[in-house]
């Protein structure tokens, strides 16, 4: 019997950010060496006060197409311009990405565990388990940015788990 198609998001709003508190629930800003933050359903201007709030460095892009059809202020060049004008870097490193093909088959195999696994196996294992030395060499505190409201949702939780079994902590803002 073929999966039931995965549909995305899979929970509701309410769900979702109810989802992010619970991931942060033993963790603060104040004892944070690292940070993860999602655009969904949030203001341009809370996003940059909690970035600001929280010292953030440098916002690392993971999205594999750093566009946003629907927030254009934060598609690449205006999300740029705008933490540069708020004394924050912006990187965009493609390869931290979910390539739209692994997209594909989650949702065609009705599961994220699709995207978890090949993620883990191409991009986290590779990075982040041995090799913090890219990650590190940042503007110090760094927060990784994505769509997704609820980090469980999104593979920036797969980072944040491997940068905390390396003895980091971390913060979804």
């Amino acid at each position: 019997m073929k999966a039931r198609p995965l549909k995305l998001p899979t929970k509701s709003l309410r769900a979702r950010e109810e989802g992010k508190l619970l991931w942060n629930e033993a963790r603060s800003v104040e004892k944070a060496d690292f940070f993860t933050f999602g655009y969904e359903g949030r203001k341009s201007d809370e996003i940059f006060s909690a970035l600001q709030s929280a010292g953030v460095q440098c916002v690392l892009d993971i999205r594999y197409t750093p566009v946003s059809m629907y927030r254009p202020e934060l598609s690449k060049s205006n999300l740029r311009n705008r933490l540069a004008a708020s004394g924050i870097e912006y990187v965009h490193i493609k390869e931290w990405g979910v390539p739209r093909d692994v997209r594909a088959l989650a949702v065609e195999s009705g599961t994220r565990v699709t995207i978890w696994d090949w993620y883990d196996k191409s991009v986290v294992h590779p990075n982040f388990n041995r090799n913090l030395h890219r990650f590190l060499n940042l503007g110090y505190p760094v927060a990784m940015m994505c769509v997704e409201c609820d980090p469980t949702e999104c593979h920036r939780h797969r980072i944040f788990i491997a940068l905390e079994a390396q003895g980091l902590r971390g913060f979804d803002l």
